[in-house]
C-alpha cells in the first residue's frame, strides 16, 4: 500500500489501482480491485490502524473484474457497495451487452501488455462474482460516505462509469475513464484507456468535457501513477 495523498492510499498491482478514502475513523473504498485482494485491503487498513469496521461502504467506478473482484466478499463481511444506477445490471450479472474485452483482444506477444496483465492475473482479474445485490448512486450525487466523494457520470468505458470528485481535498478519482499509463504500451501520462477497452471510445473522449470544470490538484486513475494537475489540463493532454 501506498500514501498518495493525506489520508488517502493507493492499493493493487503495477497494472491497476483501487483506494482507501480515510475520514478520522472511517473509511471509504474506491473501487473493489480483483478478486484475490480482498487480503490486500484488510492488512492496508490495519497498516493504517483501522479495521473492516471502519469502512462506511465501498463505490465502484464501473463493474469490470480489476474493479469490482472482491466486492461479492467484501458484502458477505458485511460492507456495503454502489456503482452508478446505469452500471446496475453489469454489477448484477443480467447485461446482455459487450460486457468487457476478452482475452483474445489482448496482444499476448507484447511485452508491456505482460508486464501489465500477468500481476493483475496473478491477483484474480480472471475472476468475476456478480453481486446479489447493489446499491446504487446518480451522477452528481454527493455520497454519504467518509469524504463525501461526489459521482460524476462519465460514460464511455461502460455505460454506467463514473469518477469521483472531492473538492475538499482536489481529488478526483478517474478509474477508467481517465488514466496514466498505456496498458499495452510505454505511454505515461493522462491518456484515454485503448480503444478495445472501451465500450464507446467517442463517449469516453466526449466525457470528459464533464470534469474540465472540476476543481482538484491530483487526479487518482484505476491504471497508472497518480498524476498533480487539474482536470482541465489532464483533457488537454488526453485532446492534445
Amino acid at each position: 500500500m501506498k500514501q498518495v495523498a493525506t489520508d488517502t492510499y493507493s492499493l493493487g498491482t503495477r497494472g491497476h489501482n483501487f483506494f482507501i478514502l480515510r475520514d478520522g475513523d472511517q473509511a471509504t473504498v474506491i473501487d473493489a480491485g480483483c478478486s484475490r485482494e480482498w487480503s490486500k485491503l484488510v492488512k492496508g487498513l490495519e497498516s493504517i490502524g483501522l479495521s473492516l469496521e471502519a469502512v462506511a461502504g465501498i463505490v465502484a467506478t464501473h463493474s469490470h473484474a480489476d474493479h469490482l473482484g472482491f466486492g461479492k466478499k467484501a458484502m458477505n463481511n458485511g460492507l456495503s457497495l454502489s456503482v452508478h444506477e446505469a452500471e446496475e445490471s453489469r454489477a448484477l450479472g443480467t447485461y446482455t451487452g459487450r460486457f468487457a474485452a476478452s482475452a483474445s483482444d489482448l496482444p499476448i506477444f507484447n511485452i508491456h501488455a505482460l508486464k501489465t496483465f500477468l500481476p493483475m492475473i496473478l491477483a484474480g482479474v480472471m475472476k468475476l462474482e456478480h453481486l446479489d445485490k447493489v446499491d446504487t448512486f446518480g451522477d452528481g450525487d454527493r455520497l454519504d460516505l467518509p469524504g463525501h466523494p461526489e459521482a460524476v457520470h462519465t460514460p464511455g468505458h461502460t455505460e454506467g462509469h463514473a469518477m469521483f470528485h472531492v473538492p475538499e481535498r482536489g481529488l478526483l478519482f478517474t478509474g477508467d475513464g481517465l488514466i496514466t499509463m498505456d496498458l499495452i504500451g510505454s505511454g505515461r501520462g493522462p491518456q484515454l484507456i485503448e480503444q478495445r477497452f472501451n465500450l464507446d471510445h467517442e463517449l469516453a473522449m466526449s466525457s470528459l468535457d464533464r470534469i474540465v470544470a472540476l476543481e482538484a490538484d491530483l487526479l487518482l486513475p484505476g491504471h497508472g501513477d497518480p498524476w498533480a494537475g487539474s482536470p482541465a489540463e489532464a483533457v488537454a493532454l488526453v485532446r492534445g
